[in-house]
């Protein structure tokens, strides 16, 4: 306390001369007062003699802005010289400025860098006019706040509960092969409502928006296409008006073009690919499902408080309880949310993970450069006493000692910009990339980018930094014995135990703060060797997949998907090094794939659960490697003129069957009674949860609107099994299922053995970041206990001398040494525990298998800083072991 009492007062000497002009103001004010009430005496007016007073000030007030832009002047005037002086002295010793430069720069580059990511997906406004107006619904459950999901019928009567919005407008995400011009693609799309252009402030550069009459699904079938799509299969936007496309074999009239931006702006929000097509909502409501899965967007007006959305939100809440008690029952507060802070809200909590862990990395690196500072200090004494004995006051002495510590920290925020620029390029690299149904990807990428937001950020982090790592050397130069100094005329003799100790006090910090980075790296690579050995319910090596779609094509019913997929697969099984293929649709394992609603003979059979749904043919569970536990699986001879048949999962027996014999049981599926003919193993749609109740359908069998209701979401794989590399089969997979039928889209190639890969993307980028930030961490930390076991050992040459003499040997001095490093890791490793404990239950939810204090974790860190601390210990202890007694004692 006593330390910052005097930081206060040292820096309140600073703006004493502001603190003059503002007594000398109010002398002014009060002289001024005075001389009014004097000319009111005379008979004059307020008004008058108010003038009258002021004619009379007006060469003091004069005199005062004279005086006030002389002493500016010479504040600034001052300034310049304490820069240029501040740049000579650097210049004098470049090694010192490279390191401290450096040093920083990694610290600020690396803050930069991630705030660059953060701001762009979390805090910069969104593409759209008004944008900070547009909001989105969301819902708090266990503490935790995600999008809200609607059915039609649920934002129509949403809709209701307007007023606070100029408009509220509903969307979803499938997928289509849009067939137009001169070709066919799969493209995504939006079924929307009627105001979603309104709500998000944008309209078509050519055409016209949806009317309500067509958002009713009356009238015929319109859509509105991207500017990319338009010139690829039209040539230019307003060639697209009025022209038919085919979106997965229904025709569709192109009432509209948007702009160029829009579709890459739009597909940004989730890290997903651009939107392509926008088609009327209530089309969706009218398929399977009844429009399951909407999103709601909502512009607030202008005026409307915080206040008044809440109040309109609760009583839409309360009736969506009376009415839709089974939907939203588990909904702890339903509100809308800016649709910016929501756009990011799947990494929030990651990217502020990451932004923490460079904010240890600048401490680190401020703690390095002070140390660096405060060694230079101790040469600089003498130079210091001569100035106070010229008259510099301590003030002036400390003003001139920041400034050179923010023109380091400003060269080092330069650089730090460079190396933060290059940074964001590898970030963004190494960043998971993908769509809603894949792994998480970046949102907003595009905003991702260094302007003047990202300037100014570097510039005040500097000019922090530089104060942060400056002041306290700064403080202890200016303690500088003054007689003492100049009387023995060496440098080094003044600051004594205070400087030491607050030298080794900035090393323990660094390792603990290496300490908690280390932790927090080790527990996510113990999590993704976790998952990565976690048996996913099948095998995933030697196994290859490719997405098609069937949709707008001539397979246009369950038979005919049927006879496609049989010729696929007896093409694929010829291939030379194809051991099984098969084919599945509505999702892969390791993806969030369909669900649907089964009814269970008995007591509760008017009750629904739902449980993940998968379409599947003969001989998928051989290609994917899924083991059957029991029963068959499924046969070529299940057709639709054979008995409807289901094969479900072990989780399914474990929800619904429990104590049963499941296998010639039934279920109700689609108002379907279907026979249980066989239990598969538990195929896992994530790694780190148990495995969700599946039932797998005949793909002959299966509901061809529940098939194509599913393909606009999830596409169908192909899924074959290989004898050696899987991927050495791509080329030959894609031209084979060409040769089949050309029309038919095809998509991605990816083994299992990727899929895994991507199931744990986010994770292993969480590794990667905090393995680098640790690794910086600790070589900068070593560094620092580098420099102050040298610097000690060349303070105690002549006390090493002495003992050498009197005949202690190289073996003792090496582990006194030794001993006085391993003591600040000591400190560094108690206190670093202690917040890695406490710090580290943040990672908490992205951990599997491993606990936040497992003690193996903390065991490797700490012996991960013990082994490089001594290694930076040995190189000054092993200088010391050799120095010679007479030259020290000769030398002293």
């Amino acid at each position: 306390m006593r330390v910052i009492r005097r930081l206060f007062a040292r820096f309140a000497n600073l703006f004493s001369r502001e603190r003059a002009d503002q007594e000398f103001s109010a002398e002014i004010t009060a002289h001024l007062a005075l001389m009014q009430e004097e000319f009111e005496r005379r008979g004059m007016a307020p008004e008058q003699a108010r003038r009258e007073a002021l004619v009379k000030m007006g060469g003091i007030e004069q005199a005062k802005q004279l005086q006030r832009e002389a002493r500016s002047f010479v504040f600034v005037e001052s300034l310049v010289q304490d820069i240029r002086f501040a740049l000579r002295v650097l210049r004098k010793n470049p090694g010192f400025t490279a390191v401290a430069v450096l040093t920083l720069a990694l610290g600020i580059g690396a803050n930069t860098a991630i705030f660059t990511v953060v701001y762009g997906t979390l805090l910069r406004a969104l593409p759209f006019p008004d944008s900070n107006r547009v909001v989105k619904l969301a819902e708090t459950f266990q503490g935790r706040t995600d999008a809200m999901s609607l059915t039609y019928r649920q934002l129509e009567r949403l809709r209701e509960f307007s007023q606070p919005f100029e408009a509220i407008a509903g969307y979803t995400d499938q997928e289509f092969n849009v067939t137009a011009g001169n070709g066919t693609e799969h493209v995504r799309a939006m079924p929307v409502s009627s105001d979603f252009l309104r709500v998000v402030g944008e309209s078509p550069e050519a055409g016209r928006d949806f009317l309500p009459a067509e958002d009713s699904g009356a009238g015929e079938q319109v859509a509105i296409v991207s500017h990319a799509l338009s010139a690829r299969r039209f040539g230019s936007a307003d060639a697209a008006v009025g022209e038919i496309i085919f979106l997965s074999g229904e025709p569709y009239t192109v009432i509209g073009v948007m702009p160029g931006h829009f579709s890459a702006d739009m597909g940004a929000l989730d890290g997903g690919p651009p939107w392509e097509v926008w088609i009327p909502l209530a089309r969706v409501a009218k398929t399977v499902g009844s429009g399951e899965n909407i999103d709601v967007l909502a512009r607030v007006r202008h005026g409307v408080t915080s206040a008044e959305i809440a109040a309109e939100v609760d009583l839409a809440r309360n009736q969506f309880h009376k009415e839709f008690a089974g939907d939203a029952g588990e909904t702890d507060t339903m509100s809308f949310v800016p649709l910016a802070q929501m756009a990011g809200a799947s990494i929030q909590s990651n990217l502020l993970i990451l932004f923490g862990a460079t904010g240890f990395v600048l401490l680190i690196a401020c703690a390095n450069v002070s140390n660096l500072l405060l060694a230079r200090g101790m040469a600089r004494t003498r130079e210091v006493a001569v100035r106070m004995a010229m008259g510099a006051s301590r003030a002036r002495l400390l003003r001139q000692l920041l400034t050179e510590s923010i023109v380091i920290a400003l060269a080092g925020g330069v650089l730090g910009l460079v190396i933060a620029r290059e940074g964001i390029a590898a970030l963004l690299t190494l960043a998971p990339t993908g769509t809603e149904m894949g792994p998480v990807g970046i949102p907003r990428v595009n905003d991702i980018r260094v302007d003047g937001a990202i300037l100014v950020f570097a510039l005040v982090i500097s000019f922090f930094t530089g104060a942060l790592f400056g002041i306290f050397p700064a403080l202890y130069a200016g303690r500088a014995n003054l007689n003492r100094e100049l009387r023995e005329g060496s440098a080094g003799s003044g600051v004594g135990r205070g400087h030491a100790r607050l030298r080794q006090v900035l090393v323990a910090g660094e390792f603990a703060l290496s300490l908690v980075l280390l932790t927090g790296a080790g527990l996510m690579i113990a999590t993704c060797a976790k998952l990565l050995n976690t048996n996913p319910g099948f095998d995933a090596h030697h196994v290859l997949t490719m997405e098609f779609w069937v949709g707008g094509t001539t397979h246009d019913s369950t038979p005919k998907v049927a006879a496609y997929y049989s010729a696929v697969e007896q093409k694929i099984a010829a291939l030379p090094g194809v051991e099984a293929v098969g084919i599945v649709g509505a999702g892969l394992p390791l993806e969030r794939g369909g669900n649907y609603a089964v009814r269970i003979p008995g007591p509760d059979q008017s009750k629904s659960k739902f449980t993940n749904y998968r379409e599947a043919s003969p001989g998928y569970f051989r290609a994917m490697g899924m083991p059957l536990r029991e029963g068959r699986g499924i046969l070529e001879t299940d057709t639709t003129d054979s008995t409807p048949v289901v094969v479900i999962n072990e989780a399914f027996v474990k929800a619904y069957f429990r104590g049963q014999e499941p296998v010639g049981g039934h279920v109700y599926l689609n108002n379907t009674l279907c026979e249980i003919v066989g239990v598969v193993a538990d195929a896992k749609s994530y790694l780190d949860k148990p495995a969700s109740p599946t039932t797998f359908v005949p793909a002959a069998q299966a509901s061809f609107a529940t098939s194509i209701l599913f393909e606009g979401w999830f596409p169908r794989r192909v899924v074959v099994r290989t004898v050696g590399d899987p991927l050495a089969l791509s080329r030959t997979l894609r031209a084979t299922v060409m040769s089949v039928d050309s029309t038919v889209a095809t998509g991605a190639i990816l083994s299992m053995d990727q899929m895994m890969s991507r199931s744990v993307a986010l994770r292993q980028f969480m590794m990667l970041l905090l393995s680098l930030f640790g690794g910086l961490a600790l070589v900068l930390a070593s560094v620092g206990i580098y420099g102050v076991i040298s610097y000690g050992v060349s303070q105690r040459t002549r006390e090493i001398g002495i003992r050498m003499a009197l005949g202690a040997r190289p073996r003792v001095v090496l582990g006194m040494i030794l001993m006085q490093g391993l003591q600040l890791v000591a400190v560094g490793v108690v206190a670093g525990v202690i917040a890695a404990i406490s710090l580290t239950r943040f990672l908490e939810g992205m951990l599997y298998g491993v606990s936040v204090t497992d003690p193996l974790v903390f065991g490797a860190g700490t012996a991960a800083l013990v082994v490089i601390s001594l290694v930076a210990c040995f190189i000054p202890a092993r200088r010391a072991m050799r120095v010679d007694p007479i030259v020290a004692l000769r030398y002293e």
